[in-house]
């Protein structure tokens, strides 16, 4: 009983550990760093909100370059909560909210603002390597923007 329930304890730190890498590889655009908090598989989905398409992105290498080509633009920093999980042995769920806030240069005189809350869903698998994402879908509930114009 003590083992099971210190061996759940063990993966929940592990998971908020792999969240915490997730958000500090994505705000310093390290393309690899992201894409390795996934599995070799791992998909990153954000849903269609409003007038917006959803997006996929699967595999390690599709995920290092989404990560590189949205922060040579876009500089910013997630601010996530605390996961709820469901751990089931080597498979586990989490939902989570969060807030990113970016700044970005859109072309020589046009700078823009944004701030988005949302929630994900995870799915998460344990590898050799330690938990990784198999499935991250994101969902917007807000976003604000400002764009600011040089004169």
């Amino acid at each position: 009983m003590l083992e099971a329930r210190l061996g759940r304890a063990e993966a929940m730190l592990d998971i908020i550990a792999l969240e915490a890498r997730y958000a500090r590889a994505w705000d310093s655009g390290d393309g690899n760093a992201w894409a390795d908090v996934f599995t070799e598989d791992g998909v990153f989905e954000i849903a269609a909100v409003g007038d917006r398409p959803p997006l996929m992105v699967a595999g390690r290498d599709q995920l290092s370059d989404f990560c590189r080509e949205f922060t040579a633009k876009f500089t910013g920093v997630h601010v996530p909560g605390l996961p709820l999980l469901e751990i089931e042995g080597d498979e586990a769920t989490g939902h989570l909210h969060f807030q990113f806030v970016a700044i970005g240069r859109i072309a020589a005189n046009h700078s823009m603002s944004r701030t988005a809350c949302g929630q994900y869903d995870v799915r998460y698998r344990r590898t050799e390597t330690g938990w990784r994402m198999l499935h991250r879908l994101e969902k917007a509930f807000s976003s604000t923007r400002s764009e600011f114009f040089d004169f």
